[in-house]
C-alpha cells in the first residue's frame, strides 16, 4: 500500500475519546445521552450562522455535547494541552489505588470561617461560587499529599439531565448526579491567576452527590438558594455576610478518605496543573435543587443540563487512596 493511500486511510479513522484500558472504564460512546446532534463541520470551519443551530453561541470557544464541533474530542483543537497524557476526571478503579500507609491528616484551616461576602455567577456553563475574604480568614488546605499549604479560591458544580449521570469522575464506572469542586490554589503564588500554570499551582478537591428521594418540595444546601437569582447566562449576585456559608456548611466536617492522583482542569485550558483529592465521603443533594442547576440557562440560551467531561485515561499515573 501506497504511502498516499495509507495517509488516506488513516484520516478517515474517526474520533473515539479513549478510556482506560480497564473494563470499567468510560469512553465517550458510553454515554448515550451526550451529543445528539452529530456533525461533521470541523471547529476551525464554524461559522458564526451555524452556532445558533448547533447548540453553542457564536461566543464559544468549546461546548460539551460530544458530537459538537467544539464538544469534548475536539478540545484540543482549541485549547492543546487538552490532549495531554495527564488529564482528568478520570475513572477511580477502587481495587487498583495504591494505600498510602504513613501519612500526614489532610486539613483545612478555616473549615468554619465565614466570607465577608460570595459573588455567585452563572458563567454559561457552570455556576461558580467566589468568597471574598477578610485578612487572614481565607480557609487554607494542607497535608495529605500536599507539600505547602494552598488556599481556597471557588467552588462550582458538574451535573447531569437526570441522576444517573452528572459527576466528572467515576468510582468503578459509577456516575454520580452532580460533582463539585472545591479549587484551591498554592500557597507559594501569589493568586490562583498566577498559580493556574504552574505545575504545582492547583489542588482540586472533588465531592459526588446521592440525590435525596422523594424531595422535590425542599432543598437542604445553602448554596442553592442563590441559583434562581442567577439563572440567566453571565448574571452575577453579590450574596451579603448576613447570608454567607463557609465551606463547612457545604462539605461538613474533615476526617474522611479520599483518593488522590495528579491531573487537569476538566474545562479548557485543561492545564495539567492539578493536584485531584477527591473525596469517598458522598454528600447530599434533593430533588429541589438539581432541578434548580437544570434551570439554568447556557451561553446557548438553553438551560444547562449536561456539563460533565467523559473519564480520560489514566495512561501511567498512579492513584493512591489516603
Amino acid at each position: 500500500m501506497s504511502a498516499l493511500c495509507m495517509t488516506l486511510l488513516l484520516a478517515c479513522q474517526p474520533i473515539v475519546f479513549a478510556g482506560d484500558d480497564l473494563a470499567t472504564a468510560y469512553t465517550a460512546e458510553s454515554d448515550p445521552l451526550w451529543g445528539l446532534k452529530r456533525t461533521a463541520i470541523h471547529p476551525n470551519e464554524i461559522s458564526p450562522e451555524l452556532s445558533d443551530t448547533k447548540g453553542y453561541s457564536s461566543g464559544s470557544s468549546w461546548t460539551y455535547p460530544i458530537y459538537d464541533p467544539l464538544g469534548p474530542p475536539n478540545w484540543p483543537i482549541v485549547a492543546p494541552a487538552c490532549g495531554g497524557q495527564f488529564q482528568s476526571p478520570i475513572n477511580i478503579v477502587t481495587s487498583r489505588a495504591l494505600t498510602v500507609k504513613r501519612k500526614v491528616p489532610l486539613e483545612i484551616v478555616g473549615l468554619d470561617s465565614l466570607p465577608s461576602s460570595i459573588l455567585a455567577e452563572n458563567e454559561g456553563h457552570s455556576v461558580k461560587f467566589t468568597p471574598r475574604w477578610t485578612l487572614w480568614t481565607r480557609p487554607m488546605m494542607r497535608g495529605g499529599p500536599l507539600k505547602t499549604a494552598y488556599f481556597f479560591e471557588q467552588m462550582h458544580f458538574h451535573w447531569g439531565p437526570n441522576n444517573t449521570q452528572g459527576s466528572e469522575h467515576t468510582v468503578d464506572g459509577r456516575r454520580f448526579p452532580l460533582e463539585l469542586h472545591l479549587v484551591f490554589y498554592n500557597g507559594l503564588y501569589s493568586s490562583f491567576d498566577q498559580a493556574k500554570g504552574e505545575v504545582d499551582g492547583l489542588a482540586v478537591v472533588g465531592f459526588v452527590y446521592d440525590v435525596v428521594p422523594s424531595s422535590s418540595s425542599f432543598s437542604i444546601n445553602s448554596w442553592s438558594n442563590f441559583l434562581p437569582q442567577v439563572r440567566q447566562p453571565h448574571s452575577k449576585l453579590e450574596v451579603p455576610f448576613t447570608r454567607a456559608f463557609s465551606l463547612q456548611n457545604v462539605v461538613g466536617t474533615m476526617g474522611w478518605s479520599y483518593y488522590s492522583y495528579e491531573g487537569s482542569l476538566t474545562t479548557p485550558p485543561c492545564l495539567e496543573t492539578v493536584n485531584w483529592i477527591v473525596s469517598t465521603k458522598r454528600l447530599v443533594v434533593t430533588e429541589q435543587e438539581m432541578s434548580r442547576l437544570r434551570s439554568l440557562i447556557g451561553s446557548n440560551r438553553q438551560p444547562i443540563v449536561m456539563n460533565y467531561r467523559p473519564v480520560q485515561p489514566q495512561n501511567t499515573r498512579r492513584v493512591l487512596f489516603y
